[in-house]
Protein backbone atom coordinates (compact mmCIF):
# COMPACT_ATOMS: atom_id res chain seq x y z
CA UNK A 1 0.00 0.00 0.00
CA UNK A 2 1.70 3.21 -1.00
CA UNK A 3 1.49 6.35 1.05
CA UNK A 4 -0.97 7.98 -0.75
CA UNK A 5 -3.25 5.28 0.15
CA UNK A 6 -2.51 5.10 3.66
CA UNK A 7 -2.87 8.44 3.98
CA UNK A 8 -6.59 8.68 2.34
CA UNK A 9 -7.47 5.28 4.76
CA UNK A 10 -6.11 7.33 7.36
CA UNK A 11 -8.39 10.04 6.51
CA UNK A 12 -11.56 7.85 6.31
CA UNK A 13 -11.17 5.98 9.91
CA UNK A 14 -11.45 9.77 11.11
CA UNK A 15 -13.91 11.05 9.48
CA UNK A 16 -16.35 7.27 10.18
CA UNK A 17 -15.40 8.44 14.18
CA UNK A 18 -16.02 12.13 13.84
CA UNK A 19 -12.33 12.93 15.55
CA UNK A 20 -10.40 15.34 13.46
CA UNK A 21 -6.99 14.77 12.00
CA UNK A 22 -3.80 16.02 9.76
CA UNK A 23 -5.07 13.39 7.35
CA UNK A 24 -8.49 14.83 7.14
CA UNK A 25 -7.27 18.28 7.17
CA UNK A 26 -5.63 17.21 4.39
CA UNK A 27 -8.21 16.20 2.19
CA UNK A 28 -10.79 18.40 3.95
CA UNK A 29 -9.52 22.20 4.58
CA UNK A 30 -11.46 24.82 6.29
CA UNK A 31 -13.56 27.01 3.79
CA UNK A 32 -13.18 30.30 5.97
CA UNK A 33 -10.52 31.93 4.18
CA UNK A 34 -10.51 35.09 6.91
CA UNK A 35 -9.82 32.89 9.97
CA UNK A 36 -6.96 31.45 8.04
CA UNK A 37 -5.62 34.33 7.11
CA UNK A 38 -5.59 36.23 10.39
CA UNK A 39 -3.77 33.50 11.79
CA UNK A 40 -1.39 33.61 9.36
CA UNK A 41 -0.63 37.43 10.17
CA UNK A 42 -0.47 35.72 14.09
CA UNK A 43 2.52 33.50 12.79
CA UNK A 44 4.08 36.05 10.64
CA UNK A 45 4.41 38.83 13.67
CA UNK A 46 5.22 36.17 15.98
CA UNK A 47 7.96 35.02 13.40
CA UNK A 48 9.32 38.11 13.63
CA UNK A 49 9.84 38.59 17.02
CA UNK A 50 7.17 40.73 17.96
CA UNK A 51 4.07 40.57 20.55
CA UNK A 52 1.17 38.41 18.42
CA UNK A 53 -2.35 38.75 19.57
CA UNK A 54 -3.50 35.09 19.21
CA UNK A 55 -7.28 34.06 18.12
CA UNK A 56 -10.50 33.03 20.02
CA UNK A 57 -12.07 30.65 17.98
CA UNK A 58 -16.49 30.93 18.29
CA UNK A 59 -18.30 28.09 17.21
CA UNK A 60 -21.58 25.32 18.59
CA UNK A 61 -20.58 21.93 19.40
CA UNK A 62 -19.74 20.62 16.10
CA UNK A 63 -19.15 23.43 14.09
CA UNK A 64 -15.23 22.44 13.32
CA UNK A 65 -13.28 23.80 16.39
CA UNK A 66 -11.42 21.00 16.37
CA UNK A 67 -10.93 20.41 13.04
CA UNK A 68 -10.03 24.49 12.82
CA UNK A 69 -7.64 23.72 15.19
CA UNK A 70 -5.75 20.83 13.01
CA UNK A 71 -5.52 23.10 10.15
CA UNK A 72 -3.85 25.58 12.27
CA UNK A 73 -1.13 23.39 13.02
CA UNK A 74 -0.79 22.62 9.71
CA UNK A 75 -0.58 25.81 8.75
CA UNK A 76 1.90 26.09 11.41
CA UNK A 77 3.90 23.41 10.42
CA UNK A 78 3.98 24.76 6.83
CA UNK A 79 5.51 28.35 8.63
CA UNK A 80 8.24 26.24 10.77
CA UNK A 81 6.62 26.19 13.60
CA UNK A 82 6.82 23.93 16.92
CA UNK A 83 3.33 23.07 17.68
CA UNK A 84 1.15 21.92 20.74
CA UNK A 85 -2.45 21.17 20.77
CA UNK A 86 -3.94 20.76 24.64
CA UNK A 87 -7.47 19.90 25.21
CA UNK A 88 -8.67 21.80 28.42
CA UNK A 89 -9.86 19.03 30.98
CA UNK A 90 -9.38 17.39 34.33
CA UNK A 91 -5.98 16.88 33.86
CA UNK A 92 -5.40 19.52 32.37
CA UNK A 93 -6.86 22.85 33.66
CA UNK A 94 -6.12 26.23 32.54
CA UNK A 95 -6.22 27.53 36.05
CA UNK A 96 -3.10 25.54 36.86
CA UNK A 97 0.12 26.70 34.54
CA UNK A 98 2.48 24.12 35.49
CA UNK A 99 0.14 21.08 34.11
CA UNK A 100 -0.48 23.34 31.22
CA UNK A 101 3.07 23.85 30.25
CA UNK A 102 4.11 20.52 30.97
CA UNK A 103 1.23 19.01 28.67
CA UNK A 104 2.27 21.49 25.98
CA UNK A 105 5.97 20.35 26.15
CA UNK A 106 5.02 16.57 25.94
CA UNK A 107 2.42 17.50 22.94
CA UNK A 108 5.15 19.77 20.85
CA UNK A 109 5.79 18.14 17.63
CA UNK A 110 8.14 19.67 15.19
CA UNK A 111 7.14 20.19 11.54
CA UNK A 112 6.47 17.18 9.56
CA UNK A 113 7.46 15.04 12.73
CA UNK A 114 5.84 12.73 15.47
CA UNK A 115 8.39 12.82 18.28
CA UNK A 116 8.68 14.84 21.22
CA UNK A 117 10.03 18.33 20.21
CA UNK A 118 11.76 19.49 23.07
CA UNK A 119 13.80 16.36 23.77
CA UNK A 120 14.51 16.18 18.89
CA UNK A 121 15.67 20.03 19.59
CA UNK A 122 17.78 19.16 22.48
CA UNK A 123 19.58 16.15 21.17
CA UNK A 124 21.42 18.46 18.63
CA UNK A 125 21.17 21.73 19.98
CA UNK A 126 24.71 23.63 19.56
CA UNK A 127 25.28 27.29 21.07
CA UNK A 128 28.05 27.99 18.67
CA UNK A 129 25.84 26.79 15.91
CA UNK A 130 22.28 28.20 16.82
CA UNK A 131 20.86 30.94 15.12
CA UNK A 132 19.70 32.66 17.73
CA UNK A 133 21.04 31.63 20.40
CA UNK A 134 23.12 35.23 21.40
CA UNK A 135 19.45 36.95 21.74
CA UNK A 136 18.26 33.78 23.84
CA UNK A 137 21.60 34.19 26.00
CA UNK A 138 21.17 38.59 26.30
CA UNK A 139 16.66 37.66 27.38
CA UNK A 140 17.73 34.93 29.88
CA UNK A 141 20.16 37.43 31.51
CA UNK A 142 17.82 40.40 31.59
CA UNK A 143 16.82 42.11 34.44
CA UNK A 144 14.44 40.40 37.02
CA UNK A 145 14.80 36.97 35.02
CA UNK A 146 14.60 34.18 36.55
CA UNK A 147 18.24 33.14 37.63
CA UNK A 148 17.85 29.50 37.29
CA UNK A 149 16.81 30.36 33.78
CA UNK A 150 20.87 31.70 32.83
CA UNK A 151 22.55 28.41 34.98
CA UNK A 152 20.56 26.04 33.59
CA UNK A 153 20.84 27.18 29.81
CA UNK A 154 24.94 27.54 31.08
CA UNK A 155 24.70 23.75 32.49
CA UNK A 156 22.86 22.58 28.76
CA UNK A 157 24.98 24.20 26.94
CA UNK A 158 28.49 23.35 28.35
CA UNK A 159 27.71 19.87 29.05
CA UNK A 160 27.71 16.38 27.04
CA UNK A 161 26.41 14.27 29.63
CA UNK A 162 22.72 13.34 28.35
CA UNK A 163 21.24 12.16 31.33
CA UNK A 164 22.56 15.77 32.72
CA UNK A 165 20.54 17.53 29.46
CA UNK A 166 17.24 15.98 30.37
CA UNK A 167 17.60 16.60 33.81
CA UNK A 168 17.91 20.20 32.27
CA UNK A 169 14.98 19.82 30.35
CA UNK A 170 13.06 17.88 33.31
CA UNK A 171 13.80 21.64 34.83
CA UNK A 172 12.57 23.64 31.86
CA UNK A 173 9.25 21.74 32.37
CA UNK A 174 8.55 22.45 35.89
CA UNK A 175 10.34 19.30 37.23
CA UNK A 176 12.89 21.57 39.36
CA UNK A 177 16.35 19.95 39.97
CA UNK A 178 17.67 19.72 43.18
CA UNK A 179 21.17 22.11 44.37
CA UNK A 180 22.78 18.60 44.72
CA UNK A 181 21.75 17.63 40.88
CA UNK A 182 22.86 20.42 39.75
CA UNK A 183 26.66 20.52 41.55
CA UNK A 184 27.08 17.61 40.16
CA UNK A 185 26.06 18.31 36.30
CA UNK A 186 28.33 21.51 36.86
CA UNK A 187 31.60 18.95 38.47
CA UNK A 188 30.98 17.17 35.33
CA UNK A 189 31.06 20.00 33.26
CA UNK A 190 34.20 21.14 34.22
CA UNK A 191 32.35 24.16 36.28
CA UNK A 192 32.24 25.04 39.66
CA UNK A 193 31.29 27.84 42.50
CA UNK A 194 27.92 29.03 41.00
CA UNK A 195 25.19 28.95 43.33
CA UNK A 196 21.57 27.59 42.36
CA UNK A 197 18.90 29.31 43.79
CA UNK A 198 15.85 27.71 45.03
CA UNK A 199 12.51 27.95 42.14
CA UNK A 200 10.04 30.11 42.22
CA UNK A 201 6.83 29.89 42.57
CA UNK A 202 5.37 32.33 40.31
CA UNK A 203 7.76 31.60 36.53
CA UNK A 204 5.74 28.75 34.44
CA UNK A 205 4.82 31.86 32.28
CA UNK A 206 8.29 32.88 31.56
CA UNK A 207 9.24 29.39 31.08
CA UNK A 208 6.26 29.43 28.32
CA UNK A 209 8.67 32.56 27.15
CA UNK A 210 11.69 30.72 27.29
CA UNK A 211 10.40 27.62 25.33
CA UNK A 212 9.14 29.75 22.88
CA UNK A 213 12.64 31.61 22.28
CA UNK A 214 14.54 28.41 23.16
CA UNK A 215 12.71 26.86 20.17
CA UNK A 216 13.40 30.37 17.41
CA UNK A 217 16.78 29.92 18.61
CA UNK A 218 17.01 26.46 17.58
CA UNK A 219 15.50 28.20 13.93
CA UNK A 220 12.08 27.42 14.35
CA UNK A 221 9.23 30.61 13.61
CA UNK A 222 8.73 30.03 17.53
CA UNK A 223 6.01 27.75 19.37
CA UNK A 224 2.33 27.61 18.56
CA UNK A 225 -0.04 26.49 21.49
CA UNK A 226 -3.55 25.35 20.56
CA UNK A 227 -6.18 25.20 23.67
CA UNK A 228 -8.85 23.03 22.92
CA UNK A 229 -12.25 23.42 24.79
CA UNK A 230 -12.10 26.85 26.86
CA UNK A 231 -15.61 26.42 27.84
CA UNK A 232 -14.22 23.93 30.31
CA UNK A 233 -13.67 27.12 32.38
CA UNK A 234 -17.00 27.31 33.25
CA UNK A 235 -16.43 23.91 35.62
CA UNK A 236 -14.39 25.46 37.61
CA UNK A 237 -15.13 27.06 40.74
CA UNK A 238 -15.20 30.76 40.98
CA UNK A 239 -11.82 31.76 41.67
CA UNK A 240 -10.03 29.21 39.65
CA UNK A 241 -12.18 30.79 36.78
CA UNK A 242 -10.35 33.59 38.02
CA UNK A 243 -6.97 32.69 37.23
CA UNK A 244 -8.20 30.60 34.09
CA UNK A 245 -9.07 34.24 32.54
CA UNK A 246 -6.06 35.64 33.45
CA UNK A 247 -4.07 32.71 32.11
CA UNK A 248 -5.95 32.80 29.10
CA UNK A 249 -5.47 36.73 28.29
CA UNK A 250 -1.71 36.14 29.29
CA UNK A 251 -1.04 33.25 26.76
CA UNK A 252 -3.42 34.81 24.16
CA UNK A 253 -1.80 37.95 25.03
CA UNK A 254 -4.18 40.56 25.13
CA UNK A 255 -2.73 44.58 24.97
CA UNK A 256 -1.29 44.35 27.89
CA UNK A 257 0.99 41.44 28.33
CA UNK A 258 1.79 38.61 26.11
CA UNK A 259 4.64 35.63 25.46
CA UNK A 260 6.51 36.63 22.97
CA UNK A 261 8.12 33.78 20.04
CA UNK A 262 4.16 31.96 21.25
CA UNK A 263 1.15 32.07 19.31
CA UNK A 264 -1.62 30.83 20.65
CA UNK A 265 -5.71 30.19 19.86
CA UNK A 266 -8.11 28.85 21.76
CA UNK A 267 -11.98 27.29 21.09
CA UNK A 268 -14.79 28.47 22.96
CA UNK A 269 -18.31 27.81 22.65
CA UNK A 270 -20.62 30.90 21.16
CA UNK A 271 -22.52 31.23 23.83
CA UNK A 272 -20.06 31.00 26.73
CA UNK A 273 -20.17 34.80 27.21
CA UNK A 274 -23.87 35.00 27.56
CA UNK A 275 -24.23 32.22 29.87
CA UNK A 276 -21.76 32.94 32.44
CA UNK A 277 -20.13 36.16 31.86
CA UNK A 278 -23.38 37.66 32.16
CA UNK A 279 -25.84 34.49 33.17
CA UNK A 280 -26.26 33.02 36.31
CA UNK A 281 -22.69 33.07 36.90
CA UNK A 282 -22.12 36.80 36.10
CA UNK A 283 -18.42 36.32 36.12
CA UNK A 284 -17.62 39.72 35.04
CA UNK A 285 -19.05 41.44 37.97
CA UNK A 286 -18.42 38.95 40.69
CA UNK A 287 -14.60 37.36 39.87
CA UNK A 288 -12.94 40.41 39.88
CA UNK A 289 -14.59 41.53 43.47
CA UNK A 290 -13.92 37.49 44.62
CA UNK A 291 -10.17 38.09 43.81
CA UNK A 292 -9.72 41.15 46.17
CA UNK A 293 -7.64 40.67 49.31
CA UNK A 294 -6.29 37.53 48.01
CA UNK A 295 -4.03 35.60 47.20
CA UNK A 296 -4.76 36.11 43.53
CA UNK A 297 -5.39 39.55 43.50
CA UNK A 298 -2.43 40.20 41.44
CA UNK A 299 -4.23 38.83 38.59
CA UNK A 300 -7.41 40.46 38.80
CA UNK A 301 -6.56 42.89 35.80
CA UNK A 302 -5.54 40.08 34.09
CA UNK A 303 -8.53 38.34 34.81
CA UNK A 304 -10.87 40.92 33.67
CA UNK A 305 -8.98 41.41 30.44
CA UNK A 306 -9.36 37.72 29.92
CA UNK A 307 -13.01 38.23 30.20
CA UNK A 308 -12.84 41.49 27.92
CA UNK A 309 -11.69 39.11 25.15
CA UNK A 310 -14.23 36.47 24.98
CA UNK A 311 -16.89 39.46 25.51
CA UNK A 312 -15.59 41.12 22.44
CA UNK A 313 -16.14 37.66 20.45
CA UNK A 314 -13.48 35.78 18.43
CA UNK A 315 -13.45 34.38 14.91
CA UNK A 316 -17.04 32.79 13.98
CA UNK A 317 -16.98 30.04 12.88
CA UNK A 318 -19.63 29.93 10.27
CA UNK A 319 -21.80 26.84 9.25
CA UNK A 320 -21.44 25.69 5.85
CA UNK A 321 -23.72 26.65 3.05
CA UNK A 322 -25.99 24.38 1.01
CA UNK A 323 -23.66 24.71 -1.72
CA UNK A 324 -20.19 23.66 0.54
CA UNK A 325 -21.99 20.86 1.65
CA UNK A 326 -22.74 19.89 -2.15
CA UNK A 327 -18.80 20.30 -2.54
CA UNK A 328 -18.28 18.68 0.82
CA UNK A 329 -20.30 15.44 -0.69
CA UNK A 330 -18.35 14.93 -3.89
CA UNK A 331 -15.01 15.22 -1.93
CA UNK A 332 -16.35 12.65 0.65
CA UNK A 333 -17.56 10.41 -2.22
CA UNK A 334 -14.12 10.56 -4.02
CA UNK A 335 -12.38 10.17 -1.53
CA UNK A 336 -14.47 7.02 -0.14
CA UNK A 337 -14.27 5.54 -3.84
CA UNK A 338 -10.61 5.70 -4.18
CA UNK A 339 -9.81 4.09 -0.62
CA UNK A 340 -12.10 0.78 -1.14
CA UNK A 341 -12.20 1.05 -4.71
CA UNK A 342 -15.83 1.00 -4.79
CA UNK A 343 -18.03 3.35 -6.38
CA UNK A 344 -19.55 5.70 -4.11
CA UNK A 345 -23.42 5.91 -4.74
CA UNK A 346 -24.64 9.44 -4.72
CA UNK A 347 -26.91 8.21 -1.39
CA UNK A 348 -30.60 9.60 -2.85
CA UNK A 349 -32.20 9.33 0.36
CA UNK A 350 -29.55 12.34 1.76
CA UNK A 351 -31.16 14.68 4.37
CA UNK A 352 -32.23 18.30 3.20
CA UNK A 353 -29.67 20.83 4.14
CA UNK A 354 -29.87 22.86 7.55
CA UNK A 355 -27.33 25.17 8.55
CA UNK A 356 -27.75 23.72 12.29
CA UNK A 357 -26.47 20.25 11.05
CA UNK A 358 -22.66 20.40 11.98
CA UNK A 359 -20.08 19.36 9.11
CA UNK A 360 -18.86 16.14 11.41
CA UNK A 361 -22.44 14.97 11.46
CA UNK A 362 -22.48 15.04 7.95
CA UNK A 363 -19.40 13.59 7.24
CA UNK A 364 -20.13 10.34 9.89
CA UNK A 365 -24.05 9.66 7.91
CA UNK A 366 -22.18 9.69 4.38
CA UNK A 367 -19.24 6.70 6.11
CA UNK A 368 -21.40 5.04 7.55
CA UNK A 369 -24.26 5.16 4.58
CA UNK A 370 -21.70 4.02 2.67
CA UNK A 371 -20.51 1.50 4.43
CA UNK A 372 -23.76 -0.40 4.96
CA UNK A 373 -24.27 -0.28 1.18
CA UNK A 374 -20.66 -1.57 0.27
CA UNK A 375 -20.70 -4.22 3.00
CA UNK A 376 -24.10 -5.45 3.75
CA UNK A 377 -26.11 -3.81 0.75
CA UNK A 378 -28.55 -2.20 3.14
CA UNK A 379 -29.49 2.22 2.96
CA UNK A 380 -28.99 2.37 6.61
CA UNK A 381 -30.38 5.83 8.33
CA UNK A 382 -28.10 7.24 11.46
CA UNK A 383 -29.82 8.81 13.97
CA UNK A 384 -28.12 12.51 15.92
CA UNK A 385 -28.80 13.40 18.91
CA UNK A 386 -27.97 17.14 20.05
CA UNK A 387 -25.29 17.55 22.76
CA UNK A 388 -26.24 20.43 25.63
CA UNK A 389 -23.33 22.28 26.81
CA UNK A 390 -23.46 22.40 30.89
CA UNK A 391 -21.89 25.54 32.07
CA UNK A 392 -22.41 24.13 35.39
CA UNK A 393 -19.85 23.56 38.06
CA UNK A 394 -18.40 20.02 38.57
CA UNK A 395 -16.73 19.38 42.08
CA UNK A 396 -14.75 16.43 39.95
CA UNK A 397 -12.85 19.19 37.64
CA UNK A 398 -11.90 22.07 40.60
CA UNK A 399 -9.16 19.50 42.14
CA UNK A 400 -5.66 21.02 42.13
CA UNK A 401 -2.55 19.94 43.15
CA UNK A 402 -0.54 20.22 46.54
CA UNK A 403 0.72 23.51 46.50
CA UNK A 404 -0.52 24.59 43.46
CA UNK A 405 2.39 27.01 41.91
CA UNK A 406 0.22 28.34 38.83
CA UNK A 407 -0.33 32.05 40.13
CA UNK A 408 1.40 34.56 37.69
CA UNK A 409 1.32 38.48 38.28
CA UNK A 410 1.74 40.45 35.73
Amino acid sequence: MNNEKVHQLRAVESLRSGVPSRDVVRFFPPEQRDVATKWENVLEVTTRGEHATGLLLEGDFGTGKSHWLEHMKHLAGEANFVSSTVVLNKETPLHELAKLLRAAVESATLPGRSGPALSEIAFNYRADTAPGYTQLFEWVHGANRDPRLALTLLLFERTRDEEVRERVIAEWMGDAMTGAEFRVGLRESGMTGLSFPKPRKDNFLEKFEFLARFFQSAGYGGWVLLLDEAEMISKYSQRQRGRSYAHLAQLLGDSKSGVKGLACAATITKDYAGQVLYGRKNDMATIPVKMENTRDEGLAAAAIGGMRFIERGGSDLRPMGKDGIERLFEQARGLYSQVYDWEAPPLPNRREYSSSTSMRQHLRWWINAWDLLRLYGHQGETIVEAVAVSYEEDTDMQTESPGDESRIVL
